[in-house]
C-alpha cells in the first residue's frame, strides 16, 4: 500500500512510499544525508562544532542545528526527551526503527524454511551466536540462507576487508550457458530452502559491480524468487549513471534497502553530487574511510587482522566480538561452481574470516547441486544429538556450581541448569570426556538419573546452542546413530 500511515504523524518509507508527502520525505532524507556527512567527513564535524548553522548551509542542508543535534549524542534519549524532539527528528527515528524492524523480519523469515533440518540448525546457530558474539552484535546478523559470488576476487582491495577478498581475477559473464546454470541453481535452492531463499544476495568477497552483467543476474533472481536482492557496493561512485540505472531497477522490483560502502570522503562527495537526498533515501552510506566517526569501527576479521596493532584506533576493541559474516547457509562462487556450508563465528586464528566452513563441494549442473546440497544438509544439519557425539559445552561458556545449581555464562548467555551430581556433570560438560551415550549410562548407574532423562536434557542443551559444534578436520567415522528422544526446554 502506497504511503502507509503509521499514525497521524508518521508514514512508512520502506517499500512503496509514493503516497508520502514530499516535505516528509525531504526532511527524513536530508536528516539521513546530513548525518552521513557528519559520520564520514571530519572536516564537516569540525566545522559543525564551530558553527553548526554555517556548516549545514555549506552542504546545502535545509535543516536547523536543532534538527540534527539529537542524533549526535552518545546516549539514547529517554521517552520524555524523545517527545520533546523536533518532529523531523522523531520521523527520522521512526525511519531508523522501520529499518531495524525490516532486519528483524529477515531474521524471523529465515525460520520458515521448508526443511525442518535446516530450520533447527539455523535456530541453533542463531542462539550460539548470541552467546558467542553477544546480544548486540548477534542481533545485527540476519543469517541469510545463501550468498552468491559472481566474480573471482574483488577490484577494491580494502585493507579492512572482513572476508579477505582476494585480488580480482575474472568474472562470470551472463552467457547462454551460464544463464541456464544460474536459473537451475536458483530453482534448486528455492526448492531446497523454500520462501526464505528470496533473502539471499549476490556478493561476498566480491563487489557486485565488478560484474558488468550484475543487473542481468539480479533480474533473473527477482523473476524466479520474487524479490530483489540487496546490493552492497564500494564502487557505486565510479560509474554514477550505471549506479543510477541499478537503483532504479532495484526500486522498481521492490528493493527496500541497498548500501554503499564509503571508503573515502571523495566517494561520498561524488555520491552526494550525483544523487539527491531523496534518491538515496533507501541507500545506506556506510562510513568505512579513514577519519570516519569513531562509532564506526572495523571488524577484527579477515584482512584487517593483519593491521590490528597498527590501526587499533580504527577497529573494534579486542574484548569485543568480530565478524561481518551474515549467512547461515550456502556460499556460492559461480566462477568455480563451488558451494560451502557456512555460519558466523567470532573471528580467531583458526577462523580468521569470521565464519565456520562445515562442508564444501563443486557442481556442474542443477541435478548435481541438488544432490550436493542434500548431502550437506544430511551430514551437518542434524536435529538431534547422536549417541556417539562428544557432549562438551562451547569453549566460550564458563560453568560454575553454587547453591545446588550449575550456572553457564558466556558473552551473551546466562543460564541456570538444575541437575543431580553437579560437580561431576560440570567437569564432564567442560572437558567433553564422554559421549552422550556414555554420560547418560554413567549417570544412571551412579546417581539413578534415568538414561532417557539425561539424553533429553542433553538435547535441550544442544537445541539452545550450548554444546560445541565447531567443525573438526575431516576423518573417517562410522555412520551416526541419531537419538530419538523428545526435546525439553533447558531448565
Amino acid at each position: 500500500m502506497a504511503g502507509t500511515v503509521l499514525d497521524n504523524e508518521f508514514h512508512a518509507l520502506l517499500g512503496n512510499s509514493s503516497g508520502v508527502p514530499s516535505d516528509y520525505v525531504r526532511e527524513v532524507a536530508w536528516t539521513k544525508r546530513t548525518l552521513e556527512r557528519w559520520l564520514v567527513d571530519k572536516t564537516f564535524r569540525d566545522r559543525f562544532s564551530e558553527d553548526p548553522a554555517a556548516a549545514l548551509k555549506e552542504i546545502g542542508s535545509p535543516l536547523t542545528p536543532g534538527q540534527v543535534l539529537p542524533f549526535l549524542g552518545e546516549e539514547e534519549p529517554t521517552d520524555g526527551e524523545t517527545r520533546e524532539l523536533p518532529l523531523s527528528a522523531r520521523r527520522y527515528r521512526a525511519f531508523l526503527q522501520e529499518k531495524l524492524n525490516h532486519r528483524a523480519q529477515l531474521r524471523a523469515h529465515g525460520q520458515t524454511t521448508t526443511d525442518r533440518r535446516m530450520a533447527a540448525w539455523r535456530a541453533r546457530q542463531m542462539k550460539r551466536c548470541v552467546g558467542e558474539l553477544g546480544a548486540s552484535r548477534s542481533q545485527a546478523i540476519v543469517h541469510a540462507p545463501a550468498a552468491f559470488e559472481l566474480s573471482k576476487g574483488c577490484t577494491v582491495g580494502c585493507w579492512f576487508c572482513g572476508v579477505a577478498a582476494p585480488k580480482f581475477d575474472h568474472t562470470w559473464p551472463h552467457s547462454e550457458e551460464n544463464a541456464a546454470l544460474w536459473r537451475e541453481t536458483l530453482q534448486v535452492m528455492a526448492a531446497t530452502v523454500g520462501e526464505p531463499m528470496r533473502d539471499a544476495f549476490l556478493y561476498w568477497a566480491t563487489d557486485p559491480l565488478d560484474n558488468p552483467d550484475y543487473e542481468h543476474f539480479l533480474t533473473v533472481f527477482h523473476d524466479i524468487l520474487g524479490q530483489c536482492p540487496q546490493t552492497t557496493t564500494a564502487i557505486g561512485h565510479k560509474d554514477v549513471e550505471r549506479t543510477r540505472r541499478l537503483l532504479e531497477l532495484a526500486r522498481a522490483r521492490g528493493s527496500k534497502v541497498d548500501r554503499f560502502s564509503i571508503i573515502a570522503v571523495s566517494a561520498l562527495n561524488r555520491v552526494h553530487e550525483a544523487f539527491t537526498a531523496e534518491e538515496l533515501l533507501h541507500v545506506e552510506c556506510i562510513p568505512q574511510n579513514k577519519g570516519a566517526a569513531k562509532s564506526f569501527r572495523k571488524s577484527n576479521s579477515g584482512r584487517a587482522r593483519k593491521f590490528a596493532h597498527k590501526r587499533s584506533d580504527e577497529m573494534v576493541p579486542e574484548e569485543s566480538s568480530s565478524t561481518i559474516a551474515c549467512v547461515s547457509g550456502f556460499l556460492f562462487n559461480m566462477v568455480d561452481r563451488s558451494v560451502q556450508l557456512i555460519t558466523p563465528c567470532d573471528a580467531s586464528d583458526r577462523w580468521p574470516l569470521g565464519y565456520w566452513v562445515l562442508d564444501q563441494g563443486t557442481f556442474d549442473t542443477g541435478a548435481e547441486l541438488s544432490e550436493l546440497v542434500e548431502n550437506m544438509i544430511a551430514q551437518n544439519m542434524r536435529t538431534r544429538l547422536r549417541l556417539q557425539d562428544s557432549v562438551r559445552l562451547r569453549p566460550d561458556v564458563k560453568v560454575s556450581v553454587a547453591d545446588g545449581e550449575l550456572r553457564a555464562l558466556s558473552r551473551g548467555q546466562r543460564l541456570t541448569l538444575a541437575q543431580a551430581d553437579l560437580d561431576d556433570l560440570a567437569e564432564c560438560l567442560t572437558q567433553g570426556m564422554d559421549s552422550a551415550e556414555d554420560l547418560a549410562v554413567r549417570r544412571e548407574r551412579r546417581v539413578g538419573v534415568p538414561l532417557v532423562q539425561t539424553l533429553s536434557w542433553l538435547n535441550s542443551l544442544f537445541d539452545e546452542g550450548l554444546l560445541d559444534e565447531e567443525p573438526e578436520p575431516p576423518a573417517n567415522k562410522p555412520a551416526p546413530v541419531t537419538l530419538g528422544m523428545p526435546t525439553k526446554a533447558a531448565s
